[in-house]
């Protein structure tokens, strides 16, 4: 049997969307499944072992996994929307909402962030830059959706708000891991607005503030790499829903929105720089353990809980 990740329904393993929501189903070849309800039945010396278990043809299951879910959500708004009637920045929603609770700010200098399966965007902006903050912060939300399921896969739990506090405890307590994060998002944001409009500001943020370009120098290195790396999955799940004529309804949003010329110097932070997947793999159960290790410290506890109860807050809207 394979219990839904998203309403934890018992589904025989020959459905390929679950019976109750209609949620694709990650495939799993475990005997069990367990859902994980507090951190004390995380911690144990099985379950650090298992996130070895990980191998590239999982990883490359749940990068489709996630594409499909994706598809999924988007059919169903398109039963009650007609999408050659919508704008590219309607069109651009349309594929964020079908991932990410989308919530509006009309304060503060940031033109978007993200947390908690929320991405919020200042209306304020011209269509172009909400567009490109949208596909910034979706980014950024597949990029924690990878780190979730991996661990689902691994552990063969349904996806919980344990599973998710631990995945963003992972993300974001360690800057070289946000750097890697940021990076991605930046890549992906890159791919689809026009050539000159690249911005990796928020990057070099976390260069400038959070770590020491000189002696941190290697780490910066293999951070961008894998941020890079992963960016190539998430771009290919996105290049399902962003295609040749959406990216040509961008680049004209962006003439129209913007008078002055493009500039390239942003350019030169993109990357051509892969690991191979086993590599990839291998890092990613690094950071996995890195940040499994680090949440076991009893003073963890109070930032884990704090998560898991942001979490709920969510998912229960």
């Amino acid at each position: 049997m394979v219990f839904c990740s998203k309403c934890g329904s018992e589904n025989s393993n020959l459905n390929e969307k679950c019976e109750k929501c209609g949620e694709f189903l990650i495939k799993r070849e475990f005997l069990t499944v367990k859902k994980y309800e507090n951190f004390e039945d995380i911690f144990t010396d099985e379950n650090y072992r298992a996130l070895d278990n990980l191998t590239v043809e999982g990883y490359n299951t749940i990068v489709k996994n996630i594409a499909d879910m994706g598809h999924y959500h988007l059919e169903k708004y398109y039963e009650t929307h007609n999408k050659r009637n919508l704008s590219i920045l309607d069109k651009i929603k349309a594929v964020t909402s079908a991932y990410a609770q989308i919530n509006y700010k009309s304060s503060g200098a940031e033109l978007g962030s993200y947390s908690f399966n929320s991405i919020n965007v200042d209306d304020r902006l011209d269509d172009s830059n909400q567009i490109s903050t949208l596909i910034h912060e979706l980014s950024h939300h597949i990029f924690s959706e990878i780190f979730e399921q991996v661990l689902m896969y691994v552990w063969g739990c349904e996806k919980s708000d344990v599973i998710e506090a631990l995945a963003w405890f992972t993300l974001i307590g360690n800057p070289l891991m946000q750097l890697t994060n940021e990076y991605c998002a930046h890549t992906c944001e890159g791919r689809f607005v026009p050539h000159g409009y690249q911005n990796y500001g928020s990057f070099n943020n976390i260069v400038i503030n959070e770590l020491d370009p000189k002696n941190d120098q290697k780490a910066i290195g293999i951070s961008l790499v894998l941020g890079n790396t992963i960016a190539q999955d998430i771009l290919s799940i996105l290049e399902e829903f962003i295609d040749f004529y959406i990216r040509e309804e961008i680049k004209q949003q962006f003439k129209k929105d913007f008078t002055y010329p493009p500039k390239y110097d942003q350019i030169l932070l993109e990357s051509k720089e892969y690991m191979d997947d086993d590599v990839k793999i291998e890092n990613i159960k690094f950071v996995l353990k890195s940040g499994y290790e680090a949440s076991k410290n009893k003073k963890m506890k109070e930032i884990l809980e704090m998560f898991k109860a942001k979490f709920e807050n969510v998912n229960t809207d």
